[in-house]
C-alpha cells in the first residue's frame, strides 16, 4: 500500500513542479553548468524541507527558494576559486540578481502558458520557437502546411488570452 501524502509534502511537489526548471535556469546563469545548477536547486529544495514551517504562503516560499540557490550559486562560484560563466562580482551584485530573477520568471510565465496549449499546438509552438518554418514543422510531424498555419495562429490567440495580464510578454514572444 502507498503512503499517504501529506499537505506539506504536497505543497513542497506542487512548487517543486512549478519552479523547478526556472530555478535550474536561474542556477544556470550563475554557474554556466546545467548539471551543477540542477544539483544546486534540488539541494534547495532539501533546504526548503527543513525549514518548511516558515513558510505559509507561494510568495515567500519562492522568494526563499530562488534566494536560497542564489546563495548556492554563489559559494559554488568561490568553491571553484572563481566564475568561468559570470565575473564573481557581477554575479554577487543584486542588479545580476533581480534581472536575472526577471528573465527567468517571464520565462517561466511564457512556459507555462505554452503548457496549457493542447498537445497539438503546444508541438507546433515549441517547434515555431526552435525556429523551424511552416513548411519544416509540417515535413517534421507529417501534416499539412495549412494545418501548421492554422494550429499556430489558434495557438496565438489563446497565448495571447492567456497572457493579457502580462501584455510585454507578447511583444516578446509572439509575432
Amino acid at each position: 500500500m502507498k503512503p499517504r501524502t501529506t499537505e506539506a509534502e504536497q505543497a513542497v511537489k506542487e512548487l517543486f513542479d512549478k519552479f523547478y526548471q526556472a530555478l535550474c535556469a536561474f542556477a544556470a546563469s550563475y554557474v554556466g553548468d546545467r548539471a551543477a545548477a540542477a544539483d544546486i536547486v534540488q539541494e534547495s529544495f532539501v533546504k526548503f524541507w527543513e525549514r518548511q514551517t516558515d513558510f505559509d504562503n507561494t510568495f515567500k516560499s519562492k522568494a526563499f527558494l530562488y534566494l536560497i540557490v542564489r546563495n548556492r550559486c554563489l559559494n559554488a562560484l568561490r568553491d571553484r576559486g572563481g566564475a568561468r560563466h559570470v565575473d564573481l562580482s557581477l554575479a554577487e551584485s543584486e542588479d545580476f540578481f533581480r534581472n536575472t530573477l526577471i528573465e527567468d520568471e517571464t520565462y517561466r510565465i511564457f512556459y507555462d502558458a505554452v503548457d496549457r496549449l493542447s498537445p497539438a499546438e503546444r508541438r507546433v509552438i515549441d517547434l515555431s520557437l526552435e525556429g523551424l518554418r511552416n513548411a519544416e514543422i509540417a515535413a517534421r510531424l507529417g501534416i499539412a502546411e495549412s494545418t501548421v498555419h492554422s494550429t499556430k495562429k489558434l495557438a496565438y490567440k489563446r497565448l495571447r488570452e492567456s497572457l493579457r495580464d502580462y501584455y510585454y510578454l507578447v511583444s516578446i514572444f509572439l509575432p
